[in-house]
């Protein structure tokens, strides 16, 4: 092996480099770099979620994910992690598995028999729009790149099955809704933040901070699909709007950026779940002119919502991505009641959900999924 260069897995095969190296190595050596591909996926009906997450963080040659289940307000979550090297090419850990099976059409993922929860499934998720691209995520604190990232998200279904406590639920595509983000650069929140540095506001849930992280489809009455899908992260004054990206998205691959969005959700008070409301969007008109358009947000199950944080977003239990936790990692656990306030005062964190919601524009219809934290008072938010 030639010293400075890394060694050669499956991918090297193909014409798709891009650096001066073999695809065991990326361009960047920060130890946040990750690249990760998660799902949301809910029957339409709000009666039962299932989530799966896969990262990959090659500059600390570690590769974790997590799978789950939510019903009603119980939510079953597996966690595995395990040393990257030398199985580069897998994207397995533990009983968790993703497979590409076309590009952008069909990918499987799938959780097998394990000893850390009683559940399993095998699903195939299909795309029913083209993957679109959010704005690049840019983020500099204290001088430093804390955040670089490129991310896509894609619409679709998923057919297959899920098992739980030995009880078998088939998934019919025609019952069923989900997105897929895919997801690469410089995060926060990977590993641990080292301690020998000045304290850093970077990434801190501040006492006045929301944000809302939005992806949906919607089919008019001819056919035709197109999303409302959007991020932003905002503060209060000084440090202000942080970040925010916003586009509607049409089936033929075009994508028209919102230039002003102003949500007016309204959320509840015990648990900070979103409810529903309005989504105003601001786009560019012909010539000097501008366009409304607004969507309408409601929640299809009050109790649904599969809970984030023990997916290791954000510190629990010790963990959180990225980290080591040796060889070969797998644990899990049940809580049965998601929405139980003392959840929330014990850990802001615990708000962050996918929480799926119907949406309406006008005659058109669908079904949208929105991660989300607010805390303090803000004018466009209402707590009930």
């Amino acid at each position: 092996m030639v010293p400075t260069i890394s060694p050669l897995i499956g991918a090297d095969e193909f014409l798709n480099h891009q650096t001066a190296n073999t695809f065991a190595s990326v361009g960047e050596v920060d130890h946040g770099w990750t690249e990760k591909v998660w799902f949301m996926l809910a029957r339409k009906d709000g009666q039962l979620q299932a989530s799966f997450g896969l990262g990959k963080y090659t500059n600390r040659n570690v590769i974790d994910g997590f799978a789950g289940v939510q019903c009603g307000t119980q939510q079953r979550t597996i966690r595995a992690s395990r040393v990257l090297n030398p199985r580069i090419d897998e994207t397995a850990v533990g009983p968790l598995k993703y497979e590409v099976i076309e590009p952008y059409k069909k990918l499987r993922i799938s959780v097998a028999e394990n000893s850390a929860q009683p559940i399993k499934y095998d699903l195939v998720w299909t795309s029913t729009m083209p993957a679109f691209f959010e704005g690049r995520d840019l983020a500099i604190h204290s001088g430093r790149k804390t955040s670089d990232v490129v991310r896509y998200h894609q619409s679709g279904t998923v057919s297959g099955w899920i098992e739980i406590d030995g009880v078998r639920h088939e998934v019919n595509p025609d019952e069923w809704f989900g997105f897929r983000d895919h997801s690469w650069g410089v995060r926060e929140h990977v590993g641990a933040d080292p301690t020998d540095l000045p304290p850093s506001k970077s990434g801190k849930i501040d006492n006045d901070y929301q944000f809302n992280w939005f992806v949906s489809q919607l089919t008019r009455p001819d056919g035709s699909k197109y999303e409302l899908a959007y991020y932003f992260r905002e503060f209060k004054e000084p440090r202000g709007l942080e970040w925010f990206t916003g586009f509607i998205n049409e089936e033929n691959g075009k994508q028209t950026q919102i230039l002003q969005l102003y949500p007016e959700i309204t959320y509840r008070e015990s648990d900070h779940a979103v409810m529903g409301g309005k989504i105003y969007c601001l786009l560019r008109g012909e010539g000097r002119s501008t366009t409304e358009r607004v969507f309408e947000i409601e929640a299809i199950d009050s109790d649904m919502g599969f809970r984030l944080n023990p997916a290791m977003y954000g510190p629990w239990k010790g963990q959180i991505h990225g980290a080591y936790m040796g060889e070969e990692f797998l644990d899990g656990e049940c809580v049965d009641d998601v929405n139980d306030p003392e959840k929330l005062a014990g850990n802001r964190r615990w708000e962050i959900r996918d929480r799926p919601l119907r949406i309406r524009e006008g005659d058109n219809h669908g079904f949208a999924d929105v991660e989300s934290i607010v805390i303090g008072n803000w004018p466009s938010v209402t707590f009930v």
